[in-house]
């Protein structure tokens, strides 16, 4: 009942809201929204946010500058629904809605169209959103609900689209520097050049910190990013990207001997091409090409038997294809369509017991129709069809209807289906050590290792059957839109009811053929089969909830952001589940000041929730992050010159409630300058 009263004050709220008179006499309704963004990402259909089949936030850079933040997944704070944390503070992870894992993995990250998540290891996406410089970003869309109707199996929970910035905008050097408290060293410099024909940009960046206070999680993020942008004939444009980013950070803690203090390095390679020709108006055909390498060294040596060396180490790569085309069918409908291939695999002994390419790939076509049967209705009908070489065929249907009551005023409801495929990981994971010193294993106590070394028999920790089927989530969405111009106010409403099915989940077996006990003279009963780590699906959640975003612009040199989500998650089998905050609040104040001075206030209040197992849950946190900032000019030269300070009202609780890692306050200065 209070999700139902509160959905309807967030959908009443600009008609409640009393008269502001003068409060905005030079701005003009022309200055605020005359034209609403538009947006690619929910259909890949160019469209205004009115009209789009889904519930999109749209963060621009200027915002992400005032923002204070220095990593993706802190701007993903002002996303209604989003959730950021991290099992440590080298390890920033987000999730929409549900704190389902530690990695991302439900969400499809793309920069410039190029897909980020791990082929490696159980497809998480938090390494790759480390591998943007902010400063490059132009903008950011993020899709908040089910995507994959138009982009497959990792779009399960939504699609957070990273655009940088076109090299023509970028042209000259622009460099800055912060420093700060908790060992935060941060530096970024860029060069741009050419001409309308062909221009290109050079940027490179060092991001380190000192992570959560009482953790193993100091972190060094190094990258270098190359952007070229071509136009072989006026019809026609031409994107090349390349970059490499390296990560070393800390894992492990110092006082658990089988999880010790460590360094792990991450080393990832990409590279895109992008064209595109416009074959008439409205219409576009567009050819891209990727590639992504990762590689990870991470390992010690058992405490137990030194002769036993613990790894993760290995390298994954995915190539990606897709060729799409953009056409008007009819003056009123208005199609998208492609294909697709992606090849993926992963090589490590220590993951999968195999020096040999473990591998998958996968098949698709996509399209979406837009069909404007009446100037006030629109209906979006979509599907992605695939073929998955491990898993089989899967579709993933959309049906969205929006009916534009009046210029200000839309209603969007419709339904879609979404699948997340296995990983490689949860298909074909074999992790196992032989140990050897029988005697200092026995001597810790370690009675199966010891056993095992005693009869010199492996030691499986993962064994993956291969079983795994791909998880299912139907959701039913109805939203609002408005675009009030008299109030200089926006307000996006998505209310939804989700059901997950064939939920994956780590699970132990004990059927692996001939894993057993074996014979012993220590007394302990030969023949029982030995536990294993395997993946398997389990019956799911059912989720409701509403979600809004509000953006004001009472006078121009003020903006005001007010998120808040509310929602009830219940899981089918119950038992230490992880769990969302049935209630969250974002309060953001961007303000111009006089003097050429700017100033923002982040607040944010989380309820009750669980990182881990839903015993373990975190309290209510409140978090409170300033910026103030002032831009200035000498010459040519502009600069601006900022001081931020996060958790300014205290240090926060992270992750887990019986943990004492903490957020700690932390104030830092910033100076940029371009040329």
């Amino acid at each position: 009942m209070a999700i139902k009263r509160l959905a309807g004050l967030a959908a009443a709220l600009p008609m409640l809201m009393p008269a502001c008179p003068g409060a905005a006499a030079e701005l003009s309704e022309s200055d605020y929204f005359s034209e609403l963004p538009t947006v690619l990402t929910v259909s890949r259909l160019l469209q205004p946010l009115n009209e789009t089949p889904g519930a999109v936030t749209v963060i621009e850079r200027e915002t992400i500058r005032r923002s204070g933040a220095r990593e993706l997944v802190d701007v993903l704070r002002l996303v209604p629904g989003y959730l950021v944390s991290g099992y440590n503070g080298a390890n920033p992870t987000a999730s929409y809605h549900a704190p389902l894992d530690d990695y991302g993995v439900r969400n499809l990250v793309l920069i410039d169209g190029r897909p980020v998540y791990s082929t490696y290891y159980l497809g998480g996406t938090a390494n790759g959103m480390m591998g943007v410089l902010l400063e490059d970003i132009e903008r950011i869309e993020v899709l908040r609900g089910s995507n994959s109707a138009a982009y497959g199996a990792n779009a399960m929970f939504g699609v957070i689209n990273v655009i940088t910035r076109h090299s023509g905008d970028t042209q000259g050097v622009a460099v800055s520097v912060s420093e700060g408290d908790g060992g935060l060293r941060d530096n970024y410099a860029r060069i741009g050049w050419g001409g309308p024909a062909a221009s290109f940009r050079l940027s490179t960046g060092r991001r380190s910190d000192s992570g959560y206070a009482n953790a193993y999680d100091d972190k060094l993020v190094s990258q270098l990013h190359f952007r070229g942008d071509l136009r072989p004939a006026p019809d026609q444009e031409l994107l090349l990207s390349a970059g490499v980013v390296e990560r070393a950070s800390g894992e492990g803690y110092v006082d658990q001997p089988a999880n010790p203090a460590r360094t792990s390095s991450w080393r990832n390679v990409h590279l895109l091409g992008q064209w595109r020709r416009q074959t008439a108006p409205g219409e576009e055909l567009k050819l891209s090409a990727s590639f992504n390498e990762e590689t990870l060294r991470e390992h010690f040596t058992y405490p137990y038997d030194s002769s036993v060396i613990v790894s993760g180490d290995g390298h994954g790569r995915r190539v990606n294809l897709e060729l799409q085309q953009q056409t008007q069918l009819a003056p009123r409908l208005r199609a998208v369509w492609g294909a697709g291939y992606k090849y993926e695999d992963a090589v490590s002994r220590p993951l999968y017991d195999t020096d040999e390419p473990v591998a998958l790939h996968e098949e698709r076509l996509f399209g979406n129709l837009e069909w404007r049967p009446h100037p006030r209705w629109l209906i979006n009908a979509g599907g992605f069809a695939a073929h998955h070489s491990r898993i089989g065929g899967y579709f993933s249907p959309r049906l969205m209807a929006n009916f534009l009551a009046t210029d200000e005023h839309t209603l969007r409801f419709g339904v879609t289906g979404a699948v997340r495929a296995p990983t490689l990981f949860e298909l074909s994971s074999d992790v196992r050590f032989q140990p050897q010193d029988f005697t200092r294993l026995w001597a810790a106590n370690k009675k199966l290792e010891a056993l095992l070394a005693w009869a010199h028999q492996p030691f499986l920790l993962y064994k993956a059957s291969g079983g795994a089927r791909p998880e299912r989530l139907k959701t039913i969405e109805f939203g609002y839109f408005g675009n009030l111009r008299a109030w200089r106010l926006t307000l996006d409403v998505r209310a939804y009811l989700e059901k997950m099915t064939d939920f994956l989940a780590k699970e132990q077996r004990t059927n692996v053929a001939g894993y057993t006990t074996p014979p012993n003279p220590f007394g302990i009963p030969a023949g029982v089969a030995i536990p294993v780590q395997d993946f398997g699906n389990e019956p799911g959640f059912r989720n409701h909830g509403v979600e809004y975003q509000l953006r004001w612009q009472p006078v121009k040199a003020t903006e005001i952001w007010l998120n808040q989500s509310f929602q009830h998650l219940r899981w089918e089998n119950e038992g230490g589940r992880p769990f969302p905050p049935r209630h969250a609040t974002t309060l953001a104040w961007f303000q111009q000041l006089p003097g050429d001075f700017d100033l923002t206030l982040i607040y944010q209040w989380l309820g009750r929730l669980s990182w881990g197992v839903g015993t373990d849950a975190l309290p209510v946190q409140r978090r409170l992050d300033a910026r103030l900032a002032k831009r200035f000019a000498i010459g040519a030269t502009r600069g601006e010159a900022a001081c931020v300070i996060q958790a300014a009202n205290g240090s926060q609780p992270v992750y887990a409630a019986d943990s004492d890692m903490l957020l700690e306050r932390r104030l830092w200065g910033v100076l940029r300058l371009e040329f």
